[in-house]
């Protein structure tokens, strides 16, 4: 009697340890493929906090530059404007001959 215990008891461990190993397989499956997610989450968060500093940096250029701009004399303002008149905006004074190279170059 006592040997028939032992061997339906040893027929029940197999079938327990394959059902336990395959739910630790899936585990693992599903652990491995989580953190690749969060990775590539961290990787994506990484490259744009990088671009929010780069753009911060540049407006900070720009900060300084308008900072330096409010120090100007009115001469030197006036200079300044119209320099950006020319170059940003592409205004032309009175008088001035506009010469536009059609060569692409």
């Amino acid at each position: 009697m006592k040997q028939q215990q032992q061997k339906n008891k040893s027929k029940k461990r197999p079938l327990r340890r394959i059902i336990l190993g395959g739910a630790f397989i899936v585990f693992l499956i599903c652990s491995v493929f989580s953190i690749a997610s969060i990775n590539k989450q961290i990787n994506d968060k990484r490259r744009q906090y990088d671009d929010i500093q780069n753009q911060i940096s540049i407006q900070e250029l720009k900060n300084s530059e308008l900072e330096h701009v409010l120090n100007y004399s009115d001469e030197e303002y006036l200079e300044y404007v119209i320099s950006k008149a020319h170059n940003d905006l592409d205004y032309v004074r009175q008088g001035e001959r506009v010469f536009i190279n059609s060569a692409g170059n």
